[in-house]
């Protein structure tokens, strides 16, 4: 016992003499193989999902209904374009996120020299992370079922103008044909035949709900601030994935069927992010768990800070 007692007290009297070296080494490890590993499949899978978008790799079309009033709605464009779409789901979330973490950063003596954005941001990049992983999962599956079903847009006479569509007779299949359109580019003609999924329902609503989720958890834990701040930003995220999602029928860009599948696909994409890949924002400091390095980190920090709460003892 007189042993157990006496390494107990060497551990905590010497915090400067712990193996700070390994754990830098497995950062750098762990960097080295995000740019050698990561990173290459992150960019192969980007470039793969703007070929299938841009028509470079050929996709299915699955044909129309001669004379469908359901696909006869002439195009008036989009309320929220998808560049807008994809600016606010990739910007927004972190500014969000960094300024929830730099916020409940607290003052200590080994944190008061640091910057709180630049902790802030630390924190905030690793849920991030974890956050944009889930988006590029959600949307390569977007795509990939986008071409492979093929299904017409309520636009696609007005924007592909097939050149079968005014010989064929009523109710008949045709599922050869060639667009003719000379009003619209070759993108939106081959865009015509990309109706399922909605992928403006999905990434809004896994924007918005991850974000109201995210407030949720960490973001109620302020203590002595505003009480309606907060909520007013889930109900802002709420609305605008309600929002964007419903435009996408009242713009007859999508039918009812594709907004409810794509949407119920951002619903599964962020309780994946969210239970699976941030671990419910259980963790206070750091909710990546792949990211060992912090982990370390943060024990190293908890045993500095035991060290300053109690007195230290000598045993002769």
């Amino acid at each position: 016992m007189h042993s157990a007692l006496r390494e107990r007290f060497i551990f905590l009297r010497a915090p400067d003499e712990a193996p700070v070296a390994p754990v830098e080494m497995q950062a750098r490890h762990g960097l080295l193989w995000h740019l050698l590993l990561d990173l290459p499949i992150l960019l192969l899978v980007g470039a793969v999902c703007i070929m299938l978008e841009v028509g470079a790799l050929p996709s299915r079309r699955s044909g129309f209904i001669c004379n469908d009033p359901a696909l006869s709605f002439p195009h008036t464009g989009d309320t929220f374009s998808i560049s807008l779409v994809a600016l606010i789901t990739v910007i927004v979330p972190f500014l969000i996120m960094w300024g929830v973490e730099a916020t409940l950063q607290q003052n200590d003596e080994y944190n008061i020299k640091k910057s709180k954005l630049l902790e802030g941001a630390k924190t905030a990049g690793l849920i991030y992370r974890d956050y944009i992983y889930g988006s590029v999962v959600n949307l390569t599956i977007l795509e990939v079922v986008k071409c492979v079903v093929g299904s017409p847009r309520p636009t696609f006479f007005d924007l592909c103008q097939p050149d079968k569509a005014k010989t064929c007779n009523d109710s008949q299949l045709v599922s050869n044909y060639r667009c003719t359109s000379t009003q619209y580019s070759r993108y939106l003609q081959i865009d015509s035949s990309r109706s399922f999924p909605s992928a403006h329902a999905s990434l809004s609503i896994y924007c918005g709900l991850f974000l109201a989720w995210y407030l949720q958890r960490r973001a109620f834990s302020w203590h002595n601030k505003s009480v309606l701040v907060v909520p007013l930003i889930q109900v802002l995220c709420i609305i605008y994935a309600a929002v964007c999602s419903l435009t996408r029928i009242t713009d007859h860009r999508h039918h009812w069927w594709d907004v409810l599948v794509g949407g119920s696909m951002g619903v599964l994409s962020v309780l994946y992010t969210v239970l699976i890949l941030c671990k419910n924002f259980s963790q206070p400091a750091v909710v990546s768990t792949s990211d060992i390095s912090s982990s370390d980190g943060n024990n190293h920090q908890s045993v500095r800070r035991l060290l300053s709460s109690e007195p230290h003892v000598v045993v002769p």
